[in-house]
């Protein structure tokens, strides 16, 4: 009993230790790109993704702020479990913003398609659909004596997990998406490995893929790993998604929309009309023009 309570111990830590450093990275990388969001985000116009961009950057950060307290504390079970649900209500937030800039990013990429924007938000009301029943069974983790924490668990396994294999889902036909249409206009651009490799940097697919294996692990986790370590990488699959949307944003605004043509596809390349100009100028007044409508 005594060795049991004492693996219990320590993977209540790891798994404080790990949400706790998964937090510090996020802050460590707001501070590492605040000289580049100055630049590319408040000295631009306003613009509906500029509440995007605020959203995902500062609102999962300021929310951890209080979850990763909550693991600290010791709370009283009453106050734990009237805030215990809190971590993925905030997840369903941010899980929204983070969608809606995924299917405008690959709306433009589609010559602004009304089937991708209608599909993109079907599966994202889809996605938080699931993301809501499944967390709603969520439940406080009791602890032995002289543990504290208030963590939140799923009274069935796989319900709970469900809430992220709804957002790979999601991340899965996003990535795809991107990653087709990037071959595409690789093919057009005379099938050349190193213009492949341009565009898969350019249009996010290295994000994307980054943040499908991170919620691929969460769900394997959840499936399979011993109950006292399920969640362990939930904190990192969410506060690595909100990085990964941040770099995408300010990878997109890297140049103005008037050079982005030739820095993307070359000066000689001629880019069809179904593609646009530019990629993040199509971005850009996509979100613009939804603002003035």
């Amino acid at each position: 009993m005594a060795s049991e309570i004492s693996q219990f111990a320590a993977n209540l830590i790891a798994a404080k230790m790990f949400s706790l450093a998964s937090c510090v990275m996020l802050f460590y990388d707001i501070f590492l790109t605040i000289d580049k969001e100055v630049e590319r985000i408040w000295k631009r116009p306003f613009t509906p993704l500029t509440v995007l961009w605020f959203l995902n950057r500062y609102l999962s950060p300021l929310g951890y702020i209080v979850i990763i307290v909550s693991f600290h504390d010791n709370w009283e079970k009453s106050v734990c479990n009237r805030y215990v649900l809190y971590p993925e209500a905030l997840k369903i937030v941010t899980a929204f913003t983070i969608g809606v800039i995924f299917i405008l990013r690959v709306y433009a990429m589609y010559g602004r398609s009304q089937v991708v924007l209608i599909g993109g938000g079907t599966l994202l009301i889809a996605e938080l659909a699931v993301k809501i029943w499944a967390f709603t069974d969520g439940t406080s983790l009791d602890l032995p004596s002289g543990l504290v924490g208030c963590i939140l668990v799923g009274r069935s396994d796989r319900r709970f997990a469900m809430t992220w294999i709804a957002e790979l889902v999601f991340d899965s036909v996003v990535f795809l998406a991107t990653l087709f249409r990037a071959i595409a206009l690789n093919r057009l651009r005379f099938g050349n490995t190193h213009s492949l490799i341009e565009l898969i940097l350019r249009d996010g697919i290295a994000y994307f893929a980054v943040i499908s294996v991170a919620n691929l692990v969460t769900v394997l986790i959840f499936m399979f790993a011993h109950p006292d370590i399920k969640a362990i990488n939930a904190s990192f699959s969410t506060l690595i998604t909100s990085l990964m949307v941040s770099r995408l944003i300010l990878n997109l605004r890297e140049a103005p929309a008037a050079d982005a043509n030739q820095r993307i596809y070359g000066s000689s390349f001629p880019v069809p009309s179904i593609v646009g100009a530019s990629h993040f100028h199509d971005f850009e007044m996509v979100t613009t023009k939804q603002s003035s409508s």
